[in-house]
């Protein structure tokens, strides 16, 4: 008996130094999983190891997860509950239930990523997606990042205290401020610097809680093995900083996308610059800490100016006053369209500098740059533009490509992968399997790729949900995210929309009647998948697909009946048009993550005052229609972020189409019709406060039925 409990005294003094360690993964555990609480044990690895690596083996009735990092620990979690219990979370639902005794390892397994980096989020993402995100929210977020993997990730929020410290010091007004922070649904932009001020004012109680949620984040980002990266000082200055001191240095940048006044540039060269970082980076320290290593900022993004700017010289002094307060950090800069220019990158110090390839999912940057000059850089996929919601992707190329990168001459430069999208909601399986690839998984057997993903996303394996998914790889899943045409419901009514965006594509470049196949095969496995929350947003996510491609076909039979003349035909095709946005609305009303209410609730519970409440859900409404600004109908972004959302559809969608066919039915009639000022109509909108929904009503399998009958006449 004696040396029994000798034995337990010393398991448990090698053990308590680990549990301690891996204490945070624990509490995850408990938030997420509760029916691993006791179950699971952390051990720190011996095993040496070129990147982080975890072994999972059983012991007794535990799982042992033996992990390099917190990281890797929180990742082993994620391993196991996909390959054992077959249990997954994502942003479309999640697959998870109580089990009372743990599925076996029967033999040790061991798992690691020659990747230092595992990165994640676009400045876009902190609108497009966390506009209005509460501490709850970032709970659940930060977990999801954890568990898979993320070690390295984008934090801007709470900038806007910085800068309202700066400037109160500056000599600015307090209105003057205000002018200058953008609104809750705009931050990303301003932060990059296309714009200043659009979206506001915000108040001193938003201002705060900016800056109080973000010590919050940055807390548990590091407790669960995260690093954040923070916003630099860039020299990016109000427009009106050359104004109040005309002796400096600034070049104006002119105007971005449709008419945004973008920040000024400030010469690092100028002392107003040195006193300003001095004061940026005193003021970052005091609210979010000494210990940052990674800091985010782009100059000259999407454009801008360098007149009268040595670029290499400004680049250096900037780098070296980031050093200055912050020893041995690392500029992260973007790949994306020229930036960052070559120049600039010559004035840099390469060890201190990453770069994140944005695009890898359809372009070979890290390639054609030659590891970007030669320059440490991440394999980035976007895979979600402006939040639309839009099954579309190239999988195959998510899970093959960056292990090509890695082996290939540029190899040596590529110190990670990253997921980069500006909304991180819409399909959660490219996201999944893009951060999978890091571990060396899933790699290129795409039938055993979604084999596997099939049994922990919805629980099980099912041969007919097996089938559909093929079809979805040979077609939607199959091509670039910029080759899938935007829902035309979604489109500012014209007689000759195309592309229902700017930017978007104006066709579907895949079959369109393989995911019409896919969504029968499902609907056929629909008995077995019965209360699956996962398998009900995929179904009800499909569903949607093959309407709105269903929609494009019919609006151009649609118009050219109606520039034939052809009334009957023209009459047809219009009520039917119709038929389908409302079918289209009542399908996606079944399902909150596809119902407008509940990203209105969520901007109104944001706010503080009532005012507060007001200006967020106008941030909310005016970001997913006209985005801005007030003054231009022809806005280069109205659309951009289209929502094909239950709710919308029903509501603004309908009524705009509405509109537009009352004026073509006049016109046929041979009596006047006045233009329809869908502008008007939009702001309009985007100043409503009316409710919707947020509770799915309906049967999805009867709305699901009504779509394969209509489209099958």
């Amino acid at each position: 008996m004696k040396k029994i409990f000798t034995l337990m005294i010393a398991c448990m003094a090698f053990s308590l130094p680990h549990a301690q360690e891996y204490s945070q993964v624990q509490q995850l555990i408990n938030r997420q999983f509760p029916f691993l609480k006791g179950k699971v044990q952390f051990r720190k690895t011996t095993i040496k190891d070129k990147g982080d690596t975890f072994r999972l083996y059983q012991h007794g009735r535990s799982l042992v997860i033996e992990a390099s990092t917190v990281s890797a620990a929180a990742y082993g979690v994620n391993y196991y509950l996909k390959n054992y219990a077959h249990m997954s979370l994502s942003h479309y639902g999640d697959n998870v239930r109580a089990i009372t005794q743990l599925p076996a390892v029967t033999d040790t397994v061991s798992v690691n990523t020659p990747f230092q980096i595992r990165y994640a989020l676009n400045y876009c993402t902190y609108n497009y997606t966390y506009s209005f995100y509460n501490w709850n929210d970032w709970e659940r977020e930060l977990d999801w990042m954890a568990l898979n993997g993320i070690n390295t990730m984008l934090a801007p929020i709470g900038t806007e205290k910085i800068w309202q410290k700066m400037l109160t010091s500056l000599g600015y007004t307090d209105s003057e401020i205000r002018a200058y922070i953008p609104g809750p649904g705009f931050n990303a932009w301003w932060l990059m610097g296309n714009m200043e001020g659009w979206g506001g004012p915000v108040s001193d109680g938003m201002i705060n809680k900016w800056g109080l949620l973000q010590q919050k984040i940055i807390k548990r980002m590091k407790e669960l093995g995260i690093q954040p990266v923070l916003q630099a000082f860039t020299g990016l200055v109000p427009d009106n900083l050359a104004v109040k001191y005309p002796k400096a240095k600034i070049v104006r940048q002119g105007k971005w996308a449709g008419g945004f006044q973008r920040p000024a540039f400030l010469a690092p060269s100028d002392s107003l610059f040195i006193k300003m970082a001095r004061q940026y980076y005193t003021e970052m320290q005091t609210l979010y800490g000494k210990d940052i290593q990674y800091f985010g900022g782009d100059l000259f993004h999407e454009g801008g100016k360098a007149t009268g700017i040595d670029v290499p010289e400004a680049a250096g002094d900037i780098q070296k006053i980031m050093q200055q307060y912050y020893p041995g950090s690392i500029w992260v800069l973007q790949g994306w369209q020229d930036n960052p220019r070559k120049e600039l990158l010559a004035g840099l110090k390469k060890e201190n500098v990453l770069i994140l390839d944005l695009k890898g999912e359809e372009f070979n940057e890290w390639e054609s740059r030659n590891g970007f000059e030669g320059t440490p850089y991440i394999w980035g996929s976007v895979n979600d533009w402006g939040g639309k919601i839009t099954m579309i992707g190239d999988l195959k190329r998510l899970v093959t490509e960056p292990q090509r990168a890695y082996r290939s001459p540029q190899g040596k430069w590529m110190k990670g992968i990253g997921i980069i999208p500006e909304s991180i909601t819409a399909n959660p399986v490219a996201f999944d399997l893009a951060l999978q690839t890091a571990w060396s998984e899933p790699g290129a057997d795409m039938d055993n790729v979604i084999k596997r993903y099939i049994s922990y996303r919805y629980g099980a394996y099912n041969k007919d949900v097996y089938e559909g998914w093929k079809l979805l790889l040979n077609s939607l899943y199959g091509v670039p995210d910029s080759k899938g045409a935007e829902a035309i419901f979604c489109a500012r009514p014209s007689e000759n929309v195309t592309n229902t965006s700017t930017w978007g594509s104006d066709s579907t470049q895949y079959d369109a009647q393989k995911p019409v196949q896919a969504l029968r095969l499902f609907r056929k496995a629909a008995v077995q998948f019965q209360g699956s929350v996962t398998f009900k947003v995929d179904m009800v996510d499909l569903a949607r697909q093959v309407m709105s491609n269903q929609g494009r076909v019919v609006y151009v039979d649609c118009m050219k009946a109606y520039k034939a003349k052809d009334i009957k035909a023209y009459q047809k095709w219009r009520d039917l048009f119709l038929q389908m946005i409302r079918l289209q609305n009542e399908l996606l009303n079944t399902e909150p993550n596809f119902m407008l209410g509940t990203w209105l609730k969520q901007a109104r519970a944001f706010g503080i005052t009532p005012d507060d409440k007001k200006l967020c859900e106008w941030n909310a409404r005016a970001q997913i229609t006209y985005w801005g600004p007030d003054y231009n109908p022809k806005t280069d972004l109205h659309e951009y972020a289209n929502k094909e959302w239950g709710g919308m559809l029903g509501s603004f969608y309908l009524h705009r189409w509405q509109m537009f066919f009352n004026e073509l039915d006049s016109r046929l009639k041979g009596q006047r019709s006045k233009t329809v000022d869908y502008f008007t109509v939009e702001k309009n909108w985007a100043r409503q406060q009316n409710a919707y929904p947020t509770k799915g009503t309906g049967n999805f399998l009867t709305e699901a039925d009504r779509v394969i009958k209509l489209i099958s006449q």
